[in-house]
């Protein structure tokens, strides 16, 4: 009998991940992926991105409500939770909850969807449930090792694999091609400033005058308005719009927006820019030159560390001019780029074969760790945010109120 897994994405980054992960499993596995029922969940052009260039139908995507989830209802072997960290939490609660103690048979395992370095405990709080936490880089690993020594009890084994969108078994190839296409990826989260979006913008519109021979092109995850895994304060298809109504963008701009698949704007000729984005790893995969932006800094608030010693950062000067560097070997190696060999996928095999037998153990630690969970974390897989920022309020002026104060949380 074949091994089996359900992924259960709840954004469409998640998704990509789930969907990439089944393809990579193959078809020795039984497979399926469910879509969670809440705020940030993709639309229909978002979802068929998430299965191109996958063996997975779309048409077996489930939709489900995380009330729906409990023993009863998942039947495979392993449940991957491709998810946000409260959904993931509250997956992990549910089924928990509702298996026995000492003859558990459903294995729990995570991911992150992209860049995990460095890792943070808010993250490794929600996941820490899990039987396994998958990382996709030996640099993560280790910081997440670190994270294990924090808590006493249980703690979720850690895999390395590859981040399955990731094709070359070793070193990528070196980039050999003329520019013809500059695409900017961004990310939601930052730069987080209005005038800095907007100087991303306008070295874009710079580059392609500078390079007329090269077409500019700025890959979104989603419009403005549409759903995304992490809210974005100034879209950049706004800020391009109100550039150009204050006559600081040409209204006969060559600049295009496009929010197809990554793999289609990747094509060869393409060299990728970005802030902070996983598109970055897929860009050196295809061996396409590739550039992170330091101009707003390398460190954690701009979740880019991780680029730190890579040989790719540069600023906007080097957009306009197309001056790209070369991705450091000894970077790459410890950094989503090491050759794999069976061990993870062996390591899941025997994880299913455990969950199969009814060989999982729950320790009592962790049951009491997720009763414990905040109540708005568990509101967030359910309620639109705009309404849980309302109740957040509220319950912050009833406390003020009583003269509790509010406590500062770090999970």
């Amino acid at each position: 009998m074949k091994p089996s897994v359900l992924a259960i994405a709840d954004s469409d980054s998640y998704l990509k991940l789930a969907t990439s992960f089944l393809h990579r499993l193959g078809p020795e596995w039984d497979r399926r992926v469910f879509l969670a029922r809440t705020p940030v969940m993709p639309t229909e052009a978002q979802i068929a991105a998430a299965f191109e260039g996958t063996d997975l139908d779309p048409q077996m995507l489930e939709v489900v409500n995380l009330s729906q989830l409990d023993a009863d209802s998942v039947h495979e072997d392993i449940l991957f939770a491709s998810a946000t960290g409260p959904v993931v939490a509250e997956i992990y609660s549910r089924i928990l909850r509702s298996e026995p103690v000492d003859a558990r048979r459903t294995a729990l395992i995570s991911a992150l969807p992209g860049v995990a370095y460095p890792a943070t405990q808010k993250g490794w709080n929600y996941r820490r449930a899990g039987d396994a936490f998958i990382c996709h880089s030996h640099a993560e690993a280790r910081d997440f090792s670190f994270m294990t020594e924090s808590h006493s009890g249980h703690q979720p084994t850690i895999m390395v694999s590859k981040l399955p969108f990731l094709h070359c078994a070793g070193f990528p190839p070196e980039p050999d091609q003329k520019i013809t296409r500059l695409v900017f990826a961004p990310q939601a989260k930052v730069p987080e400033t209005l005038a800095e979006r907007e100087s991303i913008l306008l070295a874009l519109e710079q580059a392609s005058k500078m390079n007329p021979g090269v077409e500019v092109v700025i890959k979104l995850r989603a419009k403005a308005g549409e759903p995304q895994t992490h809210l974005e304060a100034y879209p950049y298809d706004s800020l391009f719009a109100d550039l150009q109504a204050r006559q600081k963008i040409s209204c006969e701009s060559r600049i295009r927006f496009d929010t197809g698949s990554m793999s289609e704007a990747l094509v060869a000729g393409s060299a990728l820019v970005t802030v902070s984005s996983t598109a970055a790893l897929e860009s050196i995969d295809r061996g396409l030159p590739t550039m992170v932006l330091s101009d707003f800094g390398v460190n954690r608030q701009m979740i880019n560390t991780v680029f730190v010693a890579s040989g790719i950062i540069g600023n906007l000067e080097d957009v306009v001019s197309l001056n790209f560097g070369v991705p450091s070997k000894a970077w790459l190696r410890e950094n989503y780029f090491h050759r794999m060999d069976r061990s993870f996928s062996q390591s899941l095999e025997i994880l299913a074969q455990r969950a199969n037998a009814g060989k999982l153990r729950t320790d009592p630690e962790i049951l009491t760790f997720i009763r414990r969970q905040p109540l708005r974390h568990r509101l967030r897989t359910a309620l639109p945010t705009p309404l849980v920022k309302a109740l957040l309020r509220m319950r912050h002026g009833y406390r003020q109120s009583r003269g509790q104060g509010t406590k500062v949380r770090h999970d």
